[in-house]
């Protein structure tokens, strides 16, 4: 049976985006919005399919809205957030 882990996702200025309960290991690609625990940057409003997602404090690109096996989740930009894997 796989670990849930939670894990907060910052943006690379430091900025606290949220925090998500990851399942398993590996790297953090996407986040469903139903498994956000924290949300500090309003994915609660109902961002369109495509809508991107912006962080706070710097206004850089931190990932796009998208449709993943039929639920809404955020695809994060790898380049943007502060590295995250589990092991």
């Amino acid at each position: 049976m796989p670990r849930i882990t939670s894990v907060t996702v910052e943006c690379k200025c430091g900025n606290k985006l949220l925090r998500y309960q990851k399942k398993g290991t590996g790297r953090l690609i996407k986040c469903f919005v139903s498994k956000i625990a924290e949300d500090h940057i309003s994915l609660s409003k109902k961002l369109p399919t495509g809508g991107l997602v912006h962080c706070t404090k710097c206004g850089e690109r931190v990932g796009a809205v998208q449709m993943i096996k039929g639920q809404v989740a955020v695809k994060l930009n790898q380049g943007q957030i502060r590295p995250i894997r589990i092991v």
